[in-house]
């Protein structure tokens, strides 16, 4: 008996053996190959001024050294934009590198052209462009919110209060409302801008709904200011409804501590805390008073909006949305106030321009750090079509506003080019013509050149 069960045992153990060895001899057989082509490999990116060419050794399907042959960048940028090449051998590869900051384009055209290293598998994904490196940990970011406008067009009567409050904030309120029916709430929003003694000068006089505020105040208070307002706009347009009344268990005391978010509630909806003065202090009070207004008779004036998503040459959105707003004076058939934006997308990812990226979630006319190419702030071009258009200005000759036109000189003008921004303008505003004409509620005059 205990030779029998000695057999056994020996017999299992071959057979444990035999099968771990024919286990391991599969496992080899199957090992996943290398992810690049072996060899030698020149491949090229575009990068801001020039064809980057790049000599990649790669070995076992592993990249082992990355080095420049030739390129046309400007030196000193190029040389910073090289410091992601340790990285790419490191990473085997260029996902997951952000780009060098000031060298942007540079670090792209670098990463673009390991993108195009030969795989083994055959495969050459498409290369997604990517921003700058944070400094500041933004990419570490989490929470969530939408400032992108309704696509297509929205028109009403146009209703809005504006008014300083609690040491000064600017506090603004616009309402839409169907012109046949004025209990049909189109479009509520509510805006804030820093006063003009804000402790931190950087967000003195400037708008919170688009700018880096919201960044700003996420970090410091866990909760971004624009939030509360989006809430509180997405339950007026559901419920067609612009007046609340206040919780009466709120305590105001309690009121904007973060360990007690919850305590503004309007019709059972939570207003988050980093926003509850100004809900409660400006908003509510503004929506009131248009409230009042609305229940009085129909605006005098007329709201149109047109946004659009900014597509490229191939008809992929850019992560740009343009969005013109005009209103006009039922009776004298003027333009009396006028605002042209373009929005970045929600998510940088959606962003083709690298450089550009840094900006989601913000506009071009409020944000803070947002350079215009064309060499002026976009805000000012801007304001300026703003108060062109309010004098009587044409919609369509905008040829004497700035960075209308290409001048050439940056010393003699301030700015060097023709901003792509007019073409997008000039096709929303085109589309609002025509629409204004077909209601009849704008003159031809809108098409004649500006009085000299």
């Amino acid at each position: 008996m205990m030779k029998i069960e000695l057999h056994f045992k020996k017999s299992l153990l071959v057979s444990a053996v035999t099968l771990a060895t024919l286990t391991l001899a599969g496992c080899a057989n199957t090992a996943p190959q290398g992810k690049y082509v072996d060899g030698v490999h020149q491949v090229s990116g575009k990068g801001k001024k020039s064809e980057i060419t790049l000599e990649v050794n790669v070995a076992q399907g592993k990249i082992t050294e990355v080095k420049t042959l030739s390129h046309k960048e400007t030196e000193s940028l190029y040389l910073n934009a090289e410091r992601i090449l340790p990285e790419i051998v490191s990473r085997n590869g260029h996902e997951g590198i952000d780009a060098i900051a000031s060298a942007t384009y540079s670090s792209n055209g670098i990463l673009k052209a390991v993108n195009d290293l030969p795989r083994v598998d055959g495969t050459k994904p498409e290369y997604q462009s990517v921003g700058p490196r944070s400094q500041s940990g933004d990419d570490d970011f989490k929470l969530q919110w939408s400032i992108q406008p309704r696509l297509g067009l929205v028109k009403g009567d146009y209703y809005f209060e504006e008014a300083r409050f609690r040491q000064g904030h600017m506090g603004s309120m616009l309402v839409i409302v169907d012109s046949s029916n004025r209990q049909d709430v189109l479009l509520a929003e509510f805006n804030e801008s820093g006063r003009p003694n804000y402790y931190t000068r950087l967000y003195q006089n400037v708008p919170k709904r688009m700018s880096e505020y919201n960044f700003s105040m996420g970090k410091k208070k866990g909760t971004a200011w624009v939030q509360s307002a989006l809430t509180m706009e997405k339950l007026m347009m559901e419920k067609d409804q612009l007046t609340f009344e206040l919780n009466p268990n709120y305590d105001p005391k309690l009121g904007n501590k973060l360990t007690e978010p919850n305590r503004l509630k309007y019709q059972g909806i939570d207003i988050v805390a980093g926003a509850s003065n100004s809900i409660q202090q400006s908003m509510i009070p503004l929506t009131a008073k248009l409230h009042n207004r609305i229940q009085e008779g129909a605006s005098p004036e007329a709201f149109y909006q047109q946004a659009e998503k900014v597509l490229d040459e191939k008809g992929r959105w850019t992560g740009v949305t343009a969005m013109l707003r005009i209103v006009v004076d039922k009776n004298t058939q003027k333009i009396t106030h006028a605002h042209y934006d373009e929005i970045f997308a929600d998510d940088k990812k959606e962003i083709q321009d690298a450089s550009l990226k840094a900006f989601y979630r913000q506009s071009k006319y409020d944000s803070i750090n947002y350079v215009e190419p064309a060499r002026i702030g976009f805000n000012v071009m801007f304001d300026a079509l703003s108060k062109h258009l309010e004098e009587g200005g044409s919609l369509f000759n905008i040829n004497d506003l700035p960075a209308a036109g290409d001048t050439g000189s940056y010393a003699q003008t301030g700015f060097t080019k023709r901003s792509d921004a007019w073409d997008n303008y000039l096709s929303l505003a085109e589309m609002l013509y025509k629409q204004m004409r077909t209601d009849g509620v704008i003159s031809e005059q809108a098409l004649a050149p500006v009085a000299k």
